[in-house]
């Protein structure tokens, strides 16, 4: 008989290998100071749902075929945890090694078309809140935060997707 591999060893693997590609695709985008808003999170979508895909279908294979919904689930909040908890260090450390970075961020922010108009009441009020969000600390906490939303999400999809419980008879 097979011995059956536990649902931490497949996230610990899969959350190192979401990490690692989540990581490397941020960083290729900063240093390239590309910013693809709509297009930029289809691709990150795209990564998460197929590192949460291949990590159930080993998770399944090495266990008979067999993965409950909960299982399932633990599975890929192990995968985004670690995954999220990676490429928030990465970013941190990118952001203070780059620190040009965070001004074309900010510069990005002030040109787009959804910000204030510079002349209207309250934009010193959001200047020290943008500040704010775009130090390298608050980046990184809220890479790992949208990194737990997402396996909170798709992880409760995928999870009832390709959930396979044994039979009770």
């Amino acid at each position: 008989m097979e011995e059956q591999v536990s649902s931490r060893q497949t996230g610990i693997k899969y959350g190192l290998i979401f990490g690692l590609v989540s990581t490397l695709y941020t960083l290729i985008m900063a240093m390239s100071r590309i910013q693809l808003p709509f297009v930029g999170l289809i691709i990150q979508w795209a990564v998460v749902i197929g590192v949460f895909i291949f990590a159930c279908k080993e998770y399944k294979e090495s266990n008979g075929n067999i993965m409950s919904f909960g299982k399932g689930f633990s599975l890929l909040m192990t995968v985004a945890f670690i995954g999220g908890l990676i490429r928030g260090v990465a970013s941190y450390v990118y952001y203070m090694v780059d620190p040009a970075y965070l001004d074309f961020m900010k510069e990005a922010q002030q040109n787009s078309p959804f910000g204030p108009a510079p002349d209207q009441p309250g934009v010193e009020g959001m200047e020290a809140i943008m500040a704010f969000a775009s130090s390298p600390e608050f980046l990184a906490v809220m890479s790992l935060i949208a990194a737990i939303f997402a396996g909170l999400i798709f992880g409760l999809i995928i999870s009832a997707i390709m959930k396979n419980e044994e039979d009770e008879f």
